[in-house]
């Protein structure tokens, strides 16, 4: 246990370097964000609404970076899962990101959209979970995944099917997260 108690003080002493804080978000930046999910959006499906798909896009591109002052995050990622893991920050693990994702884009009621709860590498060490979105009644393999943690806030999208990561669907923890029964 002492061992560990030291090998905690060396990562925090030479780590510290490494610890950043947020990303800064510039309007410019901001608004090309908020655009481009926006198009993405609306090219999933001739059905979604396009003023609902540029409302999602700005209250998700906003919210996550909301979520980051909150969390009061450090860069990368893997840091601030540390911290949180030993207590010093309270909230920031990647399935936070997405769950307070979630209940805030839910409560809009978007009519033409639907809202995935997305997992990989789930039960390993190296879980990720993200939100994903998609045309109401399409699959969730037809979406854009909605990711606040990679970039600390700064929101990354992509289609789900381009991503690094091999996605699956998580329909237990969003119906959990929404306090929906299961299916």
């Amino acid at each position: 246990m002492h061992s560990f108690k030291l090998l905690l003080v060396l990562i925090f002493l030479f780590g510290g370097c490494s610890l950043t804080p947020p990303p800064t978000f510039s309007l410019k930046k901001s608004t090309t964000k908020i655009e481009q999910l926006s198009k993405m959006i609306i090219d999933l499906n001739k059905t979604i609404d396009r003023f609902e798909a540029k409302d999602i896009a700005s209250k998700a591109v906003n919210y996550s970076k909301e979520l980051a002052y909150r969390y009061k995050v450090v860069s990368p990622p893997l840091w601030h899962n540390t911290l949180v893991n030993l207590g010093i920050r309270k909230r920031g693990l990647c399935y936070e990101w997405a769950e307070d994702l979630l209940i805030y884009l839910s409560k809009q009621r978007y009519k033409t959209v639907q809202f995935y709860m997305v997992g990989a590498s789930i039960g390993s060490y190296f879980e990720h979970n993200a939100l994903a979105i998609s045309a109401k009644g399409s699959s969730w393999v037809h979406s854009i995944i909605l990711d606040a943690w990679r970039n600390s806030g700064d929101l990354y999208f992509n289609y789900i099917q381009k991503d690094k990561y091999k996605w699956k669907n998580r329909e237990e923890v969003y119906n959990k997260v929404l306090n929906l029964p299961p299916h």
